[in-house]
C-alpha cells in the first residue's frame, strides 16, 4: 500500500489471466491500474527488471489520476513508458550533477 496526493493505492499480484489485468479494448496485460478500486494489478509471473519497469509504470499512472491530471490515453501511455524506461537515467544525472554543484557552493 502506498500514498499519492492523498489517494492510498493497494497493489495486488494477480494470475496472468486474471480479467484485473484485461484492458478496456479486452486484451490482457501484465500490469494495471484501476482508479475505481484504487489499486494496482500485477501479473505475479513478472520478475526482475520487467516486473520494476511495469510496476513503475503503474505507479506512474496513479500518480496521474491522483493528482487529477487530465491526458488522453495516447499521452498518458507515452509519459509512463518514458519514466519507466528513462526515469533512472534521468535521476541518475541530476543527482551525479546535483552533488557536483553542492561541492561547488
Amino acid at each position: 500500500m502506498f500514498e499519492i496526493n492523498g489517494v492510498t493505492w493497494d497493489i495486488v499480484f494477480v494470475n496472468p489471466n486474471s480479467d484485473r489485468l484485461r484492458r478496456s479494448d479486452g486484451s490482457i496485460t501484465c500490469g494495471v491500474c484501476d482508479f475505481g478500486d484504487r489499486c494496482i494489478y500485477l501479473s505475479n509471473m513478472l520478475q526482475g527488471a520487467f516486473l520494476r519497469k511495469v510496476f513503475i509504470h503503474e505507479v506512474c499512472h496513479s500518480a496521474i489520476f491522483s493528482y487529477s491530471i487530465d491526458l488522453d490515453l495516447a499521452q498518458e501511455e507515452f509519459l509512463c513508458d518514458f519514466i519507466a524506461t528513462y526515469g533512472d537515467e534521468i535521476f541518475a544525472v541530476v543527482d551525479d550533477l546535483f552533488m557536483a554543484l553542492k561541492k561547488i557552493a
